[in-house]
């Protein structure tokens, strides 16, 4: 029995360190939305988003703040024109509830409402497995998942394998959207 259960958090733990470290993403095109996840590496994530707007993958961003405070970077939602020289339209929304789940149930809601048939969402490098498995559950249309890397300190990489370790139990025992 506990020859199993040392197996089990092993396999669970290799795993998860493949998800979260050397995420498979998805290659962009164009979208009718990209949509940018909230938490940590924020700066790194917009700045992705942006990136790929202006390389004319979509002129709409929807950005979430689920975290609270102002993680938006440069606010560009308190802008006239959120990114000078560009038509590209930028919109903030706080998910409830503030959780990736939260999230995915707000792409599935403005995807129904402004008829979106493809996205691309842009999170943190170690959040993408396990964001593409919550929004696929909401979200029915097609999908693209790409990561913005940030510089971590083996800290906080233990962190986020614990935490998305954690996060990937809650999205398998709780139900779908």
């Amino acid at each position: 029995m506990l020859t199993g259960l040392v197996l089990l958090i092993m396999g669970l733990a290799a795993v998860t360190t493949l998800t979260v470290m050397f995420p498979r993403e998805d290659p962009a095109s164009p979208a009718d939305a990209i949509v940018v996840l909230g938490g940590l590496g924020s700066a790194a994530v917009v700045a992705k988003a942006v990136d790929l707007a202006e390389t004319g993958y979509s002129e709409r961003i929807f950005i979430s703040d689920a975290f609270g405070g102002d993680t938006r970077p440069a606010n560009l939602c308190a802008r006239a024109v959120p990114v000078p020289g560009t038509t590209i339209q930028v919109q903030c929304f706080d998910a409830h509830p503030t959780t990736t789940r939260g999230e995915a149930e707000a792409i599935a809601a403005f995807a129904t409402a402004q008829g979106w048939n493809r996205v691309i969402v842009v999170t943190s490098s170690y959040h993408v497995s396990r964001a593409r498995v919550q929004i696929s559950r909401c979200y029915a249309g097609s999908l693209a998942v790409v990561g913005a890397r940030q510089p971590m300190d083996p800290l906080k990489w233990a962190y986020q394998l614990v935490y998305q370790t954690a996060g990937f139990v809650k999205a398998w025992i709780t139900p779908a959207c």
